[in-house]
């Protein structure tokens, strides 16, 4: 495809980049996307999780839903990021997202929250990071060999020799920011980096501050419901158009939990194969050992209490249940995601619409809304829709109240 594009489309604009999953949706996501504007962005570009996240659970809300409420909140065009990519250790959510977007080939920045001001940071300890793995390659391999992740042997790594970074290290939005910062370095992404510091509270933490809560503390009020409390804080910490929703949902018995697929799992690990086990993404020989001893558990509960380990986080075996209820091997899975067929479109508004107007003449790959047109693409469309039909077709046994998997063929676009 050309990029040889009419450059007048272009004149005054700055367009942002966000990576999210909206889960839900909360204040200082909100602070997250007027702050990219206040720093001169003009259009934003939100790459959403599908509708299983990067920590191996079922996103609250659909993600129609999610991409509504990022268009209500002053997000401008909503992309998908596939599950094979959403659901994913964080190298793999990250570059995923990132070659998505650089593909487009309309980005000027990228914005994520982080606890760090100063961009350059992430930059210098990649450097830092590079010099230690040509140095320690032998450590590196070991820590690998215990079943350890990459970024988590790097990351050990650079506790022991580069201890001044511990604090970096310690914020896992820094590790995604870091991951980011890779994945455009990889890419050639000539993109300026603006980071936004969190407000109030840290990630995941239990405790909400004045104005802001994060999305783990939200998840937990909102999935145990019988809280008495419970509209008060969605009040404090979230727009009301995510509490509307919420409500709707709520009343509905239509909000979403690994919780509500036990049985499911559970089967799925008294059946599956040695071999099968094997191709999953993220598998190991060793993690596999555990999956096969522990696989005839009574609850997800003792599952995770016998297999997790300081090698194997309660993420990653989340994720990896994930994958083998969605029946998600290693080597297609690899495929797609380094060459992905297309780009599917969730919602926009007007402004959204003026992007799409400059894709059609910048994008590497297709952009489309319909699921059962962009299948019909070529044969690696074919599959990549086909999962992203599977992940409807679990998704909708992941609430209290089954839903039938065709919104994921019958959902119009979302245009605000």
């Amino acid at each position: 495809m050309s990029h040889n594009f009419n450059k007048n489309l272009k004149i005054n604009l700055k367009i942002a980049g966000i990576v999210c999953e909206y889960n839900p949706l909360h204040n200082g996501h909100v602070h997250h996307i007027r702050e990219t504007q206040r720093h001169g962005a003009t259009h934003i570009i939100a790459v959403l999780s599908d509708n299983f996240v990067q920590r191996g659970d079922a996103a609250v809300l659909h993600k129609f839903d999610r991409a509504r409420l990022a268009i209500q909140s002053g997000v401008d065009l909503v992309l998908e990021l596939p599950v094979l990519c959403s659901c994913a250790p964080a190298e793999v959510y990250a570059s995923g997202a990132v070659g998505l977007l650089q593909k487009l080939n309309i980005l000027d920045m990228l914005s994520f929250g982080c606890s760090v001001e100063d961009p350059r940071i992430f930059r210098e300890f990649l450097e830092i990071s590079d010099l230690i793995l040509e140095s320690h390659s032998e450590e590196l391999r070991e820590f690998l060999k215990s079943g350890y992740s990459y970024p988590a042997s790097v990351s050990k790594l650079c506790r022991i020799y580069h201890p001044e970074h511990v604090g970096l290290l310690d914020d896992p939005n820094n590790l995604l920011g870091l991951e980011y910062v890779r994945a455009m370095r990889k890419l050639h992404c000539n993109w300026e980096i603006l980071t936004i510091p969190r407000q109030q509270v840290s990630h995941d933490s239990p405790i909400p501050g004045k104005d802001f809560a994060s999305a783990s503390y939200l998840r937990e009020v909102i999935l145990k419901k019988n809280n008495l409390n419970f509209l008060n804080i969605l009040d404090h910490y979230m727009p009301e158009s995510v509490q509307d929703v919420l409500e709707i949902k709520i009343r509905e018995k239509q909000l979403a939990s690994l919780h509500f697929l036990e049985q499911a799992i559970l089967y799925r690990l008294r059946v599956i194969s040695e071999s099968e086990l094997l191709q999953l993404p993220d598998m190991t020989p060793s993690l596999a050992g555990r999956f096969l001893k522990y696989r005839n558990v009574l609850n997800l509960e003792e599952f995770f209490r016998n297999v997790r380990t300081k090698c194997f986080t309660m993420a990653r075996i989340r994720r990896i249940l994930v994958s083998m209820l969605l029946d998600l091997q290693q080597r297609e899975v690899q495929q797609l995601r380094e060459n992905p067929p297309y780009v599917r479109i969730l919602a926009l508004n007007q402004k959204g619409s003026e992007l799409l107007r400059i894709l059609r003449e910048t994008s590497e790959i297709p952009l489309g809304t319909s699921l059962r047109k962009l299948s019909k693409l070529n044969p690696q469309a074919e599959k990549l829709a086909g999962m992203e039909y599977r992940t409807a077709q679990i998704y909708s046994l992941a609430q209290e109240q089954m839903q039938s998997p065709e919104r994921e063929f019958t959902e119009k676009i979302i245009k605000l």
